[in-house]
Parts: C-alpha cells; structure tokens; sequence
C-alpha cells in the first residue's frame, strides 16, 4: 500500500493499522524523517511537482491519497485559491497519472464532506449535490472529478471518501484548540447550542478506508464517512472534559451574541465549523461494505480528552 500524506495524524493512524494487519506500507511524505524509522518512507517533495511518481507506485497494489493543503488559520499565500489547486487538484492528477502506468488496481482519495457544503439540518448523503463554500472544499471537489475522468477510460478502481471533522488522540486543528481552553478551566458561553454535527473518529476512518481498499463493492464509489452519532458542541465539550479529568465549564448566552463576538475577533469561521449544524447519513457505507464505526462517539472523544491530558495541554 503507498500512502500519502503519512506523517500526517490520519495518516500515521491509517499506517500503523494496515501494518498491524500485515500490509506492506510505503510512507509517502514530503520530506524525509530526521530520526531513524523502521517502516519503508519515500519523500516526494511537492507532489504536483515530483517527477518520480511512476517509479515511486510501482509494484504497489492500491494507493491512499492523504495529502495535499488542508484549510489554513492564518493564510499566508498571495494566491490561496492557486496553491489549493496546485497542491489538491494537480497533485491528484499527477498521483493519478502514475498509478495508472504502473497498473496499480485501486485509488481511495480521501476528499472531504465540505463538497456537499457546510452545514445542513438534515443528514446529507451521497446523492446530494456538490455546494462547496469555500477554496478547500471547491478544490478537493475538481479534484474528485479529475480523478474520475482520468480514471474513467482504464480499469484502475476509484473510491473517494468524504469525511467529517476528524478527531482522536492528539488530534490537530480546531478540536485542539478547544481542547485547550476546557482544560485551562476556561468558561465557555456555550451551553444554549443545540445543533448536532457528525464527527468521524480518526480509528473508524482507518476502518473504513481499509473497507475501501479490500471490499469489491467500494470500486467505483463515493461514501460519505462519520461517526453514526452526532453530537452537540456542549455535549462534545463534556466528553472531553471527562477524558481530560475536569469539569466543562459551560454557561448559558444568547447564541446571536456568541456568534456575533466570534466574528468581531476574526473566528467566524472557526464558530461556525464547530457550532453549524452539519449531519451526514452513513447508511450507504455500512449497507454496501458492511463497515460499521468501531469505537463510538463517547468513548473516542474521551479518549481524545486523555489523550490532551497526558501531554500536560494548559
């Protein structure tokens, strides 16, 4: 299996599992590791520019497509929609390209569910249109068609998985960040939140993305991947706080008012992919693959809590 993306925290998770299964990996990441490793690694620099892709996937028999440029906090391009397709849309197709004259049998992009939008008040599913609403997500949609339409005319097998939010164990991004403010006892003016969102947890993606790679069924498909369970922001915050052992300290305010403030001090963004409600149906993946999560919301979310607590997060 070459996988993409592997230092990364899907990725390194993703890695271990198919390794404890057996599965010969090659780590596919950007730059070489600096310390010693045990597991096969190639650097390929920037994908969308590596000219050794061919030689790189051959002999491999399926490919996991983790990389590329995720959302950035603080934008720093002059151009982000230019480095998003670079990095997302072209490096795909490059990937693709070479897997196809290597011959390898099966391609899993991991895309996101920012395709269909994001938020919605009823579970989505993968017969939804496309609603991108920013860069990232428009990006990683073109990406899903390149893919297809270099694939279409070849037999090498396509399956693309649209995440939610990914969280687990020293998970990075806005999931820490938050993690951080419960365990610094901050006082949170969230309890009025009511709206769900799906999550995924970062070991029942690795499940289904093994699903993807070895099932007949997943060739040629799209699958929408979560937890089953969805959540509110107070009740995400909770289970946290139990995993890092202290109390939510959550208070009720107007939610307008939260919202508002948020946006005067530039983490409208940030709220809205925490609070937006945003539910996903995962009916087709469990009915299809017979894939079902292996560790429930709770228990994942607590585990994530300890996960903080044991590196001291303050």
């Amino acid at each position: 299996m070459f996988v993409t993306g592997a230092n990364g925290f899907i990725g390194r998770h993703l890695c271990e599992r198919l390794e404890r299964r057996g599965l010969s990996v090659t780590r596919a990441v950007r730059t070489r590791p600096d310390r010693a490793v045990d597991t096969p690694h190639v650097a390929t620099g920037e994908l969308e520019a590596c000219d050794r892709l061919h030689d790189m996937v051959t002999g491999h028999d399926a490919i996991i497509h983790l990389a590329g440029r995720a959302h950035v906090l603080r934008e720093t391009s002059t151009d982000p929609r230019a480095a998003f397709e670079r990095a997302n849309v072209d490096a795909t197709a490059r990937l693709a390209q070479a897997a196809i004259a290597a011959r390898v049998r099966r391609f899993v992009f991991i895309s996101s569910i920012g395709v269909l939008g994001n938020r919605s008040d009823r579970p989505l599913t993968e017969s939804d249109a496309p609603a991108p609403a920013e860069p990232y997500a428009e990006s990683k949609l073109r990406a899903e068609h390149v893919l297809a339409e270099i694939a279409r005319p070849t037999s090498m097998q396509v399956v693309v998985l649209r995440p939610t939010l990914v969280y687990g164990p020293n998970c990075p991004g806005n999931m820490a960040r938050l993690a951080r403010l419960v365990a610094r006892g901050t006082p949170l003016p969230l309890a009025n939140l009511t709206a769900k969102r799906s999550l995924i947890g970062v070991d029942n993606l690795a499940s289904l993305i093994e699903a993807s790679l070895t099932h007949p069924a997943a060739a040629g498909e799209t699958f929408l991947a979560a937890d089953g369970d969805d959540v509110s922001l107070p009740e995400l915050i909770r289970y946290l706080a139990a995993g890092l052992e202290v109390q939510a300290r959550l208070f009720p305010f107007p939610v307008d008012v939260v919202s508002l403030a948020a946006r005067m001090l530039g983490h409208g963004a940030t709220f809205d992919k925490l609070t937006a409600s945003l539910r996903v149906d995962v009916t087709k993946a469990r009915t299809l693959l017979g894939w079902s999560p292996e560790v429930a919301v709770a228990d994942g979310l607590r585990a994530t809590g300890r996960s903080f607590a044991l590196r001291k997060l303050s």
